[in-house]
């Protein structure tokens, strides 16, 4: 429950962190906005200034005659004949006058600063006039080209002339405004992702490390739940026996005698293997294991291996089906620990197996390496388990429903003695169709220590 707690209070911590950078980028960058704005609001309206105290503005005379002879065509013309507004007409017109964009350009330029903008003309107030008389044709139900969001303003003018009286802005619209602002930004937008990135990753590696750990308690858990099961039993088989001993009645009946002298050592050999298995392990992980390989013959030693543990199965064996397909009829192994790898694929497939139990074991062989396959009919494996097999002290969902004896080391001790012998072993399986498990061990392997 405290874990539990930590994470979301570490989430909501990320969260909130989250939140201050975006406000924190969104204010700077509204920062950087204004002071763009500020400067190149400034450089523009002194580039207009300057452009305006030049001596020559024939151009401009002639755009202002211009405007005055279409006033006259619409101060006397049938309105119904017209295919434009004053308006619209006065805002093509200025619009398309381009010396003060070019001259603009030119000066940005010499500045210090590369301008990409538009230029534009937003008409403020219209008069038609003449003597005596002033007629307001903008604003009106006219609709020009409203001016860009961000556009800024370079400087406001007012012409009158014998038919008209216009009042207007001009506005410079930098295209790259965005780009320039984020390319100041840069480092402050680095430093931003690279701290996410960074606690994002302490994040996830610590809850990652969080959840392992928690399924590592978990499986140990289970370890010492079934090694005190597994060692619970022999001792009280043990106990119950030697109690029968001292029972005067029962040592004067010396089958009876022999028969508990056998139980004993029987559960005395049970304990023992346990308590190797679980040496084994350590010394595994210490590596201290020598492998003693020799060229041992295959065929032979699978059907000795398979033969023996029927037997041992007794009434309850199962069906084993032995393929062979060896172009190679010997290989080099250490038949010791091998043979206990395929005792525990043959002891998990009788485990897990459905009745009657079924399996298959495929031996294939050739000049580059030996293939082991061992085939179940059991109930399957889900993806999400196989992900898990091989580790230590693991036990799949059945074995917990059905308490299936086991400490959760077979699977392990059969992966790292494969390994040892620079060989690979594999699982697939499905729910419902059983399982395989491919052992595939190199012809040439040079001996190793573990």
């Amino acid at each position: 429950m405290k874990s539990r707690f930590l994470i979301w209070l570490s989430a909501l911590a990320l969260l909130v962190l989250i939140v201050a950078q975006v406000v924190f980028i969104t204010e700077t960058y509204r920062t950087r906005q204004q002071q763009f704005d500020a400067k190149f609001g400034n450089i523009v309206k002194e580039g207009m200034i300057a452009f305006n105290d030049m001596d020559y503005q024939f151009s401009f005379d002639s755009v202002l005659f211009l405007l005055d002879h279409m006033a006259v065509d619409f101060l006397f013309a049938d309105p119904d004949t017209l295919e434009s507004t004053p308006a619209g007409a006065f805002h093509k017109v200025l619009t398309a006058y381009r010396e003060p964009a070019d001259y603009l350009r030119e000066y940005i330029r010499q500045a210090g600063e590369e301008p990409i903008f538009s230029y534009h003309v937003q008409i403020k107030e219209l008069y038609l006039t003449d003597l005596g008389y002033q007629q307001k044709v903008y604003p009106d139900s006219t609709r020009l080209p409203p001016a860009p969001e961000y556009a800024l303003l370079a400087g406001t003018y007012t012409f009158e002339r014998n038919f008209f009286r216009v009042s207007y802005d001009v506005l410079i619209d930098f295209k790259n405004r965005s780009e320039l602002i984020l390319n100041e930004m840069w480092l402050i937008l680095a430093m931003a992702v690279l701290t996410l990135l960074f606690i994002f990753s302490v994040y996830y590696l610590t809850l990652r490390n969080m959840m392992v750990q928690k399924r590592l308690s978990d499986m140990k858990t289970d370890f010492i739940n079934n090694m005190t099961h597994e060692l619970k039993t022999p001792l009280s088989t043990i106990a119950v026996a030697s109690s029968s001993l001292s029972d005067r009645s029962i040592i004067q009946q010396g089958k009876k005698v022999e028969e508990l002298s056998a139980m004993i050592k029987k559960q005395n050999r049970h304990l023992s293997q346990l308590i190797d298995r679980i040496l084994d392990i350590n010394i595994w992980e210490k590596d201290q294991v020598r492998l003693e390989r020799c060229q041992v013959s295959v065929e032979k030693w699978i059907r000795e291996l398979t033969e023996a543990f029927l037997l041992e199965q007794g009434k309850t064996a199962p069906r084993i089906d032995l393929r062979f397909d060896l172009s190679a009829e010997t290989h080099l192994l250490d038949e010791v620990h091998m043979s206990t790898v395929i005792n525990n694929l043959l002891s998990n497939a009788v485990k897990y197996g459905n009745t009657p139990c079924r399996i298959g074991v495929d031996i294939r062989s050739n000049t580059k390496e030996l293939s082991i396959t061992v085939t179940d009919n059991g109930p399957g494996i889900s993806k999400e388990e196989q992900k898990h097999l091989f580790e230590k002290f693991y036990r799949g969902e059945i074995s917990r429903k059905k308490v299936i004896k086991g400490l959760g080391l077979g699977l392990y001790y059969v992966k790292q003695i494969v390994e040892a012998h620079m060989g690979t072993i594999t699982v697939r399986s499905n729910p419902g169709k059983g399982t395989v498990f491919q052992i595939k061990i190199p012809a040439e392997n040079e001996s190793v220590t573990r």
